[in-house]
């Protein structure tokens, strides 16, 4: 067998992710990260969302379309008991702390430091769970 050489990533563009309830998690996400909401479904796939009973919005941080897509699956059952997560580096303690203090002020449940223990601790980092219990890990970038 050959092994590939890897490819280096610049880096990941867009997360995509189940939810039980649109409306509460744009509500939650908007909060928490003051994201943009970008679009309703999406011109290229509306019709073959309403086909697969599939609904989606999509926010942005400001530089792309969208960065994250909510998507509700009218039949689809979740279960989110595990350490499935996505992680965030957040750029400066200002905006880090600003994510903490608007957690605490939506009723989040903070855990302090990363997803796993054995993660290396290179800057402060917690951990917090949506409406849905995906596990989300909000990291400070280091500055040099």
């Amino acid at each position: 067998m050959t092994l590939l050489r890897p490819v280096h990533a610049a880096k990941l563009q867009h997360h995509v992710f189940y939810v039980t309830d649109l409306e509460r998690s744009k509500e939650f996400y908007t909060r928490l990260f003051g994201l943009q909401f970008s679009a309703l479904n999406h011109p290229d796939s509306s019709a073959a969302m309403r086909l697969s009973q599939q609904e989606m919005h999509f926010f942005s941080f400001g530089f792309h379309h969208h960065d994250l897509c909510l998507v509700k699956h009218h039949k689809l059952t979740m279960d989110n008991g595990s350490m499935l997560h996505f992680s965030l580096v957040i750029r400066g303690s200002e905006t880090f702390d600003a994510i903490r203090s608007r957690a605490q002020d939506i009723g989040c449940q903070l855990r302090e430091g990363r997803m796993l223990a054995s993660a290396k601790q290179e800057a402060r980092a917690f951990c917090l769970q949506d409406p849905d219990r995906h596990w989300i890990e909000i990291i400070e970038e280091k500055q040099p």
